[in-house]
């Protein structure tokens, strides 16, 4: 009798261990476009990670979001302070040091 509850015991640890596990990272998909260099040097990140900050430089000029994630773009190189929104599908012109991305 001890073997069929341990077997049981073991499902049912390995089911509660699956549902409770983290999920992974999870990706945007797209591309982000900007431009450094007072808008003369291209840069873009391809398919960006939900929740990671991105420093990017000084970015100035002419900023696209053609992720499927909004985006949050921040005037210091860590993430940190006041965030000015960015949305899915849109372009404009920015200057921000750093981005994250968001569900």
């Amino acid at each position: 009798m001890r073997h069929p509850l341990a077997a049981l015991g073991a499902v049912l640890l390995a089911g509660v261990l699956t549902l409770f596990a983290p999920l992974g990272a999870r990706a945007a998909t797209g591309t982000f476009s900007y431009f450094t260099d007072r808008g003369v040097t291209a840069h873009e990140l391809a398919n960006p990670v939900d929740g990671r900050c991105y420093p990017v430089g000084y970015a100035h000029g002419v900023t696209g979001n053609e992720t499927d994630r909004d985006a949050y773009l921040y005037d210091t190189p860590d993430c940190r302070g006041a965030a000015a929104y960015f949305p899915k599908g849109f372009y404009r012109l920015e200057t921000f040091q750093s981005v994250v991305f968001m569900r």
